[in-house]
């Protein structure tokens, strides 16, 4: 692999420090990265300078989350100021807007005798953490050796924190739109986070007139055949190409079986050529 344009680090729901990222990459020859924290550039810029970085090109990102219905909607942003006002103030009201949605999932699941725990041991356990989600209160619960009645910490967190759960509970926060505006306000590049999340394909090409500029194509959830399908919609739509591993560490999915399972494989990738400012 050439580039992996897809990872999280400490600084949202991954499990490697920026750092620990960079050694990563250097391990297994990856020539760029770019750190996609989600709704957060606080990891990008604890590099500092990412021109001084030796052996690894940085790309500044970030992943900005948001929701279609019940159904994850993400959108990537590369080659973006990391210190942009409007950024910045998306990113605060998103951070905002997330925890109160974890905390209300929490407080309902809670009050329905899910289990029994305590939303201020969630918020201790994650010092600095801007934006709280499921995996905060899953990595809470580990670090006590809090075990959920009749369930897996896993199991618990997709039923009630994954949008597709039956105990999650949908609240206000940013559009694809608002993000796709925010990436561009930021001199950026937004790209269509695994599209195959979305579910409709109809709400892809609908972000892509809208402003978005790139699709990643490539993700370790996409089959051969999704992987083709994006890939043809990329070029019929003359937009960027990308792909990486989405690496969380410890919180990897079942499909990201390795630090390279997905990538770019070559230097000669649009996205991989541009400026960032």
């Amino acid at each position: 692999m050439y580039a992996n344009l897809h990872m999280h680090s400490t600084f949202s729901d991954g499990t490697d420090t920026p750092a620990e990222l960079l050694a990563l990459a250097r391990e297994n020859r990856v020539a760029v990265i770019s750190i996609t924290d989600h709704d957060t550039v606080d990891g990008v810029n604890s590099l500092g300078d990412l021109g001084a970085i030796e052996g690894v090109r940085v790309i500044p990102g970030i992943e900005i989350s948001c929701l279609a219905g019940r159904k994850l909607l993400h959108v990537l942003g590369y080659h973006i100021d990391a210190r942009s006002a409007a950024l910045d103030a998306l990113i605060a009201r998103m951070s905002r807007d997330k925890t109160e949605n974890t905390r209300v999932i929490f407080g309902r699941a809670l009050a329905r005798g899910a289990f029994d725990y305590s939303w201020e041991r969630v918020v201790e356990v994650s010092p600095g953490q801007k934006r709280l989600s499921g995996i905060h209160v899953m990595k809470a619960m580990e670090t006590d050796g809090y075990r959920v009645p009749g369930m897996t910490l896993i199991e618990m967190f997709r039923k009630y924190f994954l949008p597709s759960g039956e105990g999650f509970v949908d609240t206000p926060i940013a559009g694809g739109y608002d993000a796709i505006d925010a990436v561009k306000a930021a001199g950026g590049i937004p790209v269509v986070a695994h599209p195959k999340s979305i579910e409709n394909d109809r709400t892809v090409i609908d972000l892509l007139e809208y402003g978005a500029m790139g699709l990643e194509v490539y993700h370790p959830t996409h089959s051969k055949e999704e992987t083709e399908k994006y890939l043809r919609l990329a070029t019929e739509r003359k937009c960027y190409v990308t792909g990486g591993s989405d690496w969380h560490g410890g919180h990897n999915g079942p499909d990201v079986t390795s630090f390279t399972v997905t990538g770019l494989a070559h230097a000669d990738y649009p996205i991989l050529n541009v400026r960032s400012v």
